[in-house]
């Protein structure tokens, strides 16, 4: 019995410690907390001073190509973008595609980040420069579209050119395909093996062939659970023996009309082989 009470007594110390601990933690957390939105306020608050005295300029900057301009847009790109280390999962994924569409290329790709797109505040006071909903990359003079909340690739297509002079992609018109059923396979293939950075399921979408063009072939595949539905007014030539035709306040005749948009993913192949456009519309739903 003694042993135990002096074990107790032994370990008594370190409870009150840990109950001290506790305690000051409960205490002093809320404070922290507060104290850190604040210094993050102030950091965001900073930055959006920043942000606007850099458009601001842009705006005097008459001539987009000049170097001043082109410097100042870069600051204002890099400033609104997001850190290095949260764009590290994108820039893997841009090197898979790219990897993906030269397989025969040993190197290692360097994706570069040019800009990023922004939406409004929900209490539409503004652009929300915090949190951007597209960002824009090139590499072997492809552009790359990357939603940044998931790092997924929702767009490619060529650089932009600012001369004709500008090199295009290294695209493959090998002609090893003819048939669009065959370029059909080779686009499934990639579409499956990188659906980890594409962000897509197609087997359950449905697949149409739209046609081709010399060398290239366009296909799409689209998801009919994935949709978005609007109401519109449309006005001026309108039948008036629609039903539900009404005049408006100028008197032309108009009417509600429902649109909808489908989640839809469309490729542009080569012949060789070689995916040269993608598109990934799912952000784009509401856009009617």
């Amino acid at each position: 019995m003694k042993m135990k009470y002096k074990n107790k007594a032994r370990f008594l110390p370190a409870v009150l410690l840990l109950a001290v601990i506790v305690l000051l933690g409960a205490v002093l957390a809320p404070r922290f907390l507060t104290q850190l939105k604040v210094v993050q306020s102030f950091q965001n608050n900073a930055k959006d001073k920043k942000i606007a005295e850099l458009q601001a300029r842009m705006a005097q900057i008459v001539n987009k190509e000049d170097e001043e301009y082109k410097a100042v847009r870069r600051e204002f790109c890099n400033l609104s973008a997001r850190p290095e280390s949260e764009r590290a999962k994108a820039v893997a994924n841009i090197r898979e595609f790219l990897h993906g569409i030269y397989p025969a290329v040993g190197k290692k790709f360097e994706p570069e980040f040019i800009c990023s797109r922004f939406n409004g505040k929900p209490d539409d006071t503004g652009t929300d420069y915090n949190n951007p909903a597209v960002e824009f990359y090139e590499a072997e003079n492809h552009s790359f579209e990357v939603d940044p909340k998931t790092n997924y690739i929702i767009g490619v297509g060529d650089a932009e050119r600012t001369k004709r002079s500008d090199p295009l992609p290294n695209y493959d018109y090998s002609g090893i395909y003819s048939k669009p059923d065959e370029l059909r396979q080779v686009a499934e293939r990639f579409l499956t093996d990188h659906k980890n950075i594409l962000g897509i399921d197609i087997t359950k979408m449905t697949y149409q062939y739209e046609g081709t063009k010399p060398g290239n072939f366009f296909m799409h595949w689209t998801d009919k659970n994935v949709s978005v539905t609007k109401e519109h007014e449309v006005c001026g030539d309108v039948d008036k023996t629609l039903e539900g035709v009404y005049k408006n306040e100028q008197g032309a005749l108009c009417v509600k009309q429902k649109s909808t948009n489908y989640h839809q993913v469309d490729i542009t192949i080569t012949n060789g082989g070689q995916i040269i456009v993608y598109r990934n519309n799912i952000n784009d739903l509401d856009k009617l």
